[in-house]
């Protein structure tokens, strides 16, 4: 049985820090080519090891009786093996497209989602999501849902059917809590890696200028509040983006919910990558995954990381 730890290779950019490796998540569905696409165009952008895992679950199979005598493979590790044989093969493509790449294989048996999370702890997770035109969304399945509110690090969602494209255009949301301010770091690593341009986008609803809710746009309150707004957004924009000071970056405030704020921004720039916070600062501490990034992940049919 493979271990479901990862080792501690990890990529570095050309003036960031340390970057984890990749795992695709795989499990033979319809967007399992596009999970592994986008993995490997990644991991090969940032020069970081690749992991192709299909967790195997076997849920609770006794082995009959003749299994036990005769000391036969039973079920499990007939799948196990099997399995890797099938990601062997999916590895040994990889290889030959792109020789400089570092792949591995993990069939680890267990729960796919409490696996995959303990793998996030040290890796970027990457899992699929199918496509739902008439309702133009996301539907995550019950792992990929799981992954992403209670993963570590990043977890990347990438729709199926979707072609790897680099991350020339990287729309954020940002909202001065601590997991966007890790979100804005990320957005600008990933930007750097390609020479692409950062939107950071920022929402707000209620505000307050000389005592007064501001309520009419075009007035001196109105601008001030966007002023006000925007500069903490630039502010946290530039301390996340320190260690890439040429990454070409943009601010965009609007007034309204931030998580149709951050789709609208994304739709309108053609976003090749957007990126959020799991919990802003408008959630309890309890809430696995904040309303913003929920609602981002769904009604978005483009690459999501959810940076937590």
């Amino acid at each position: 049985m493979a271990e479901n730890v990862l080792p501690k290779q990890s990529g570095r950019g050309p003036e960031g820090p340390a970057r984890p490796p990749l795992v695709a998540a795989l499990d033979g569905s319809a967007h399992e080519a596009a999970v592994l696409a986008w993995a490997a165009a990644c991991a090969v952008r940032q020069g970081v090891r690749l992991d192709l895992v299909h967790v195997v679950e076997v849920g609770p199979v006794l082995a009959p009786y003749s299994v036990l005598a005769t000391e036969a493979p039973w079920f499990g590790e007939q799948l196990e093996v099997a399995e890797r044989a099938r990601l062997d093969g999916l590895a040994a493509g990889l290889r030959e497209r792109h020789p400089g790449l570092e792949v591995g294989v993990r069939t680890p048996v267990g729960s796919p989602a409490g696996v995959l999370v303990h793998l996030s702890e040290r890796a970027t997770v990457v899992v699929g999501a199918s496509t739902h035109d008439r309702l133009e969304r996301l539907v995550l399945g019950s792992t990929a849902l799981a992954v992403v509110a209670h993963g570590h690090g990043t977890v990347v969602v990438v729709p199926e059917s979707l072609p790897p494209v680099e991350p020339h255009r990287v729309v954020v949301g940002a909202d001065g809590s601590d997991a966007g301010g890790r979100a804005l770091a990320h957005a600008v690593d990933e930007a750097a890696s390609v020479g692409g341009v950062v939107t950071a986008v920022t929402a707000w609803t209620v505000e307050v200028e000389d005592g007064v809710v501001v309520t009419e746009p075009g007035t001196d309150r109105w601008s001030r509040v966007e002023e006000r707004v925007g500069a903490a957004t630039r502010a946290a924009l530039a301390e996340a983006g320190a260690a890439h000071p040429d990454v070409e970056v943009a601010v965009v405030v609007r007034n309204g919910r931030p998580a149709r704020a951050v789709l609208d921004v994304a739709d309108e720039v053609d976003a090749d990558l957007v990126v959020v916070g799991r919990r802003g600062r408008g959630g309890f501490a309890g809430l696995l995954m904040g309303s913003v990034s929920r609602t981002v992940v769904q009604r978005t049919t483009r690459p999501v990381a959810v940076v937590h």
